[in-house]
């Protein structure tokens, strides 16, 4: 069990890194998701043998489910490298709760930052349109904003997802 919390623990840090540097940088770096990915494979196998290295291919595999949205042009690639590392440190469940936490906190901080930069209408207004072009077209375009406004730093809430699972997860 202390092991386990060592992992979650890591795979928070991590994710905090990475949401730093996203923040900063606009961008989550490989040299830190790639080793975090295979640290997390190689200490699960190691402290819980063939069930710690299941649990930690299936948390990779759920970070990698993301990739659909990165297919899409909604994610990029480093928030979906983010959470595979997330997933490998710590496992599936609490891959699984970081992604649900991550996603919904996204969306209270996305509308949020609409609501009180007052451009709510020019950007639903785009959304509608984007939505319009996909219902007749069936074309899925990735989204590009119409200004550097429009960068939202989702390695934050990857971080926030993690921490939130950390929490949900915390032994008591």
């Amino acid at each position: 069990m202390k092991g386990q919390l060592f992992l979650y623990i890591a795979a928070t840090a991590v994710a905090a890194w990475g949401g730093i540097t996203d923040l900063k940088c606009r961008k989550i770096y490989n040299k830190l998701t790639l080793p975090a990915a295979a640290a997390g494979i190689g200490l699960n196998g190691a402290l819980a043998g063939i069930w710690g290295l299941k649990n930690s291919l299936l948390g990779l595999a759920l970070g990698t489910s993301f990739m659909a949205l990165w297919l899409m042009g909604t994610l990029k690639a480093g928030d979906v490298k983010l959470y595979m590392a997330v997933g490998a440190l710590a496992g599936w469940k609490f891959c699984g709760y970081a992604m649900i936490y991550s996603v919904l906190l996204g969306g209270i901080a996305a509308a949020w930052l609409v609501i009180s930069q007052k451009r709510g209408r020019r950007v639903f207004g785009r959304l509608k349109l984007y939505l319009e072009n996909l219902w007749y077209t069936k074309n899925i375009k990735p989204y590009e904003p119409e200004d550097d406004c429009g960068y939202f730093s989702f390695g934050c809430c990857i971080f926030a997802g993690a921490a939130a699972a950390l929490w949900r997860m915390w032994p008591v």
